[in-house]
């Protein structure tokens, strides 16, 4: 696992995860969105939808990816903090993404953050989340 912190002279920080395509590690990624979100002042529901969504996506990633094709062997998680919003974005190039599996995770995901864009070009594949305090 690869951590990676990063802060401008604004309110706004970047924390970046490198996680390996492996189950045993969406916990670290929940953990983080978590911990994150309670930093920010997200009540408990709101960090529960957060922590869903990223479980969400990780397992998106993790069921996309074929060792035996796929020339990286780890994907990205990249946690962007902003004074009001908390922006999420999950990628990784990945042989075959799984196009048939995208509708129910759209939705899925849709339905725990405010924002939700999914980008796949090539062999890139990005998962963009945002979520709004709300006070």
């Amino acid at each position: 696992m690869d951590i990676q912190i990063s802060n401008d002279a604004s309110l706004n920080h970047s924390i970046e995860l490198g996680l390996p395509f492996n189950p045993a590690y969406v916990s670290s990624a929940r953990l983080t969105a978590s911990s994150i979100a309670n930093q920010m002042g997200f009540d408990i529901e709101e960090i529960e939808e957060i922590k869903n969504a990223i479980s969400a996506a990780c397992t998106y990633f993790i069921e996309a990816y074929h060792p035996n094709e796929d020339p990286v062997s780890m994907f990205t998680v990249q946690f962007n903090i902003q004074e009001k919003e908390l922006e999420i974005l999950l990628s990784s190039s990945l042989a075959d993404p799984q196009a048939n599996h995208l509708p129910s995770d759209v939705i899925t995901i849709s339905g725990l953050m405010d924002d939700v864009n999914w980008q796949q070009q090539n062999r890139q594949m990005q998962i963009q989340m945002r979520k709004k305090l709300h006070f």
